[in-house]
Parts: structure tokens; sequence; C-alpha cells
């Protein structure tokens, strides 16, 4: 992960969720948050990456997977984490014709617009959501959209 320039990560938040939260490749993630956390990579998000992660925590909870206690906790701990954030509004046309176009949400297109905007910067969209990679693949998105258990 290190290198002169760090690389710059996209994390949406199939990724992100799964720092606060009991699931599957928990660890993979949490090498990403460490890494940023130790400058090794950049990490970013749309803006829209904190109302989509307050989602999660609260349907967890509403689910009865995680105490209130736990999804606050966790909600502090992310506003700590060091991640920029972009705004959305740049990136709605190219997002609107990445979800017109390949047949995906604009949330999840506006990850893969971020990645393709900064890819000056060799950015790449982790994800832990395998539908979204396989709907990329052999596309010219392709090459910006990683799983987070093959990262």
């Amino acid at each position: 992960m290190s290198s002169e320039r760090p690389e710059l990560l996209v994390l949406d938040a199939s990724v992100v969720a799964k720092w606060y939260l009991p699931e599957g490749l928990a660890e993979e993630a949490a090498r990403f948050l460490d890494a940023g956390a130790r400058s090794e990579v950049k990490l970013v998000a749309p803006s829209l990456l904190g109302p989509e992660l307050g989602n999660v925590l609260w349907h967890r909870y509403r689910r009865g997977d995680i105490l209130l206690e736990r999804l606050r906790e966790a909600w502090t701990a992310f506003e700590a984490v060091p991640l920029s954030f972009v705004e959305t509004g740049p990136l709605m046309p190219a997002a609107l014709e990445i979800a017109i176009g390949y047949g995906c949400t604009v949330y999840d297109a506006l990850y893969v617009a971020l990645a393709e905007a900064r890819r000056d910067e060799a950015a790449t969209l982790l994800t832990a959501d395998r539908k979204l990679v396989t709907r990329f693949a052999g596309t010219p998105f392709a090459g910006s959209v990683r799983m987070l258990e093959e990262a």
C-alpha cells in the first residue's frame, strides 16, 4: 500500500460499514482504515457516504443486530476517520450518464464517477459489492472498480 505518492482510494459504504459492524471482510477493510491513518493511502468518498453509512447503522439497529450505544460509537468513530469528502453536485452529470449507460443506481454511479474524476491520481473505487464489480467488468470503468477481498 505504501509508495512515494499515496494511493487514492474511493471508498463506498459497503467497505466503510465493515469498520463498525461484525461482518465478513472486516479485517481487510480495517487494513485500509489503518493505512489511511498512517497516510499510506488517501481515502476519499462522495459526501453521500455519510448518509449511506448512517442508514446502514440505523437499519442494523432496527433489526436488533447492534445496540444503540454501538451505533453512536460507530458514528463518532466515523467522524474521526481521515477521509476527504467530495460534494456530489459536480459528479452528478457523469453519475447520471454512468447509471443510465450501465444500469446501476445513481448512488453507486457517484462512487464510480468520483474514481473517474480523479483518474489522473490513479484513483480506484474499493467496494465489497461484487454485483457492482461484475456490472462494470469489461467496460471502460473496469480498471477503476476493485473488490475489497482482492485488494
